[in-house]
């Protein structure tokens, strides 16, 4: 069985399953429009970062028909395709004209909008107006949002989602659950998890507004200040690699108090024995597998913006408890995000449609 992930390489997510799905017997390649800062790997590049607006468009429609009949799937990610131009309300243009079957993933704000999630939530990103520049402030996007997620309804064989309140947005139907799988899972490596003199608390924000990180820093301003044992690490912009490089440091990685679930980061750390807090809202829960939701609720220190300092100062005051989730933070990782697993849940639905 062909595969093709495209068009993005959101989290190296398209790297780490195409990588897992070969180990399975695939054929699975990895196709991305551009690179980014976060160089994460691929297979094919079309490298348009620096090309004009009509070299794009030109070189996305000569992949398109170099690469339409040559696979049995072509998975989505991002809830995009390669001709779609969101701003200018050109819309998933190529999607029923690819000869293989269609899966989607969507990873985030490609799916959730702002004003069902304010709603139905007591505080989200979506009550940020600074969340990615505001772009979704006036709700224009919400209504592109659900007329895009309509077309991909009707085309798509099925819907994954890697974060369990899209579940909100997507068709029931056709629509489940996916774990994150992170890019160089195997290079990834336990470091025995030591307290000595001082506990690093690390904060890596990819977007400060979506992840909270103005209740985080002054948490952890307040934190630095009541305890002398501790120092605050903050990682931005810089590639993944060098960003696993200094993860290394912390004795606590907090990854976001708003969204209501983890990303790759928290993926990433804690397959390095990290406790990770994080913000998980509990009835989104009901959407992923029962043992999941209870496993994870033992791992993470489950914190909010208004008992973040509270709930770190537990664990800065009995760092014993900081040695338990490390190890269940191992025991979480591997057992649902191991690449193989996640994989093994693509492979299984590629296979329900061929």
């Amino acid at each position: 069985m062909r595969v093709l992930h495209l068009p993005t390489s959101v989290g190296g997510m398209p790297w780490s399953l195409a990588q897992a799905e070969r180990k399975l017997g695939l054929e699975s390649k990895v196709l991305l429009t551009e690179q980014n800062w976060l160089d994460y790997p691929y297979d094919f590049c079309l490298h348009l970062e620096n090309k004009t607006r009509f070299e794009k468009l030109i070189m996305k429609i000569k992949t398109f028909f170099e690469v339409r009949d040559k696979y049995d799937v072509f998975h989505f990610n991002f809830g995009s395709t390669l001709i779609d131009y969101f701003n200018y309300g050109i819309h998933l243009i190529d999607l029923p004209f690819y000869k293989g079957k269609k899966v989607f993933t969507y990873n985030g704000c490609d799916a959730r909008q702002k004003y069902p999630t304010i709603k139905r939530t007591q505080f989200s990103a979506c009550l940020e107006e600074n969340c990615y520049g505001g772009i979704c402030n006036s709700g224009d996007r919400d209504h592109i949002k659900k007329k895009r997620i309509e077309k991909v309804s009707k085309y798509a064989d099925h819907i994954f989602t890697v974060n369990p309140d899209l579940m909100y947005f997507l068709p029931e139907k056709k629509s489940s659950f996916l774990p994150y799988a992170v890019a160089g899972w195997d290079s990834i490596k336990f470091d025995d998890y030591k307290i000595k003199n001082k506990l690093c608390l690390v904060h890596a924000p990819t977007n400060r507004g979506a992840k909270g990180s103005k209740y985080i820093l002054k948490a952890l301003e307040n934190l630095k200040n009541r305890y002398k044992n501790i120092e605050i690490l903050i990682i931005e912009n810089i590639p993944n690699k060098d960003a696993l490089n200094l993860y290394k440091k912390a004795h606590i990685v907090i990854d976001q108090v708003l969204i209501g679930w983890y990303g790759g980061l928290a993926v990433e750390v804690m397959k390095m024995g990290k406790p990770v807090a994080v913000f998980i809202r509990d009835e989104d829960l009901k959407f992923i597998p029962k043992e999941m939701a209870k496993q994870l609720k033992d791992t993470i220190i489950n914190v909010n913006p208004f008992n973040l300092e509270e709930e770190l100062s537990k664990y800065i005051e009995n760092t014993n408890l900081l040695i338990q989730k490390s190890q269940a933070s191992l025991e979480y990782v591997y057992r649902w995000h191991d690449p193989k697993y996640v994989a093994s849940i693509t492979k299984s639905v590629y296979e329900k449609y061929l």
